[in-house]
């Protein structure tokens, strides 16, 4: 009866020790999650100005070096989070493929992927293309390959060539 006791409770123990390390995983990638909405909110909103008295202007800046090496040090963790902002206004989803981008690795190219081959937009699909172009250019290539040869928009198959000329042997 001890022996049997000893097992139940054991069991318990592990089961509480597993069950803890993915509440801890929720709270990271939670965490992960609004510094990525954070850091891309606030870089936005730094090109925010106004003129005369009442005219409002955007620009773009870019990331901070500090945010770029904050989302460098999330790795993985920050690719879904980024990946979330693609479908954005122009201003979000150019900053958040930008970190994806400075993110860099083989980690990059499926979501980029999936956009410069899928997204209706012709711009946001040109756009992946120039930022795939940081993760591994093997894989890259690709995709730009892809969309030179069959994307339905002349200036993005265009712009895959140019992409191409530049990474040649």
């Amino acid at each position: 009866m001890k022996a049997e006791l000893a097992v139940l409770f054991c069991l318990i123990v592990t089961g509480h020790c597993l069950g803890q390390g993915n509440v801890d995983d929720a709270q990271a990638t939670a965490k992960v999650r609004e510094r990525v909405d954070t850091i891309i909110r606030e870089t936005i909103k730094r090109g925010e100005f106004t003129v005369a008295t009442r005219v409002k202007g955007i620009t773009r800046v870019p990331p901070s070096y500090e945010d770029v090496e904050e989302i460098k040090s999330y790795g993985d963790r920050a690719v879904l989070p980024l990946e979330e902002h693609f479908s954005g206004n122009a201003f979000e989803y150019e900053m958040a493929m930008r970190l994806m981008g400075a993110l860099g690795g083989e980690r990059i190219i499926k979501p980029l992927r999936n956009v410069a081959l899928f997204d209706p937009s012709a711009r946001k699909r040109e756009y992946a293309l120039r930022w795939i172009t940081q993760g591994p250019w093997d894989q890259a290539a690709k995709v730009i390959t892809q969309a030179a040869e069959h994307d339905a928009d002349a200036n993005v198959r265009a712009a895959a060539k140019e992409l191409l000329s530049g990474h040649g042997p």
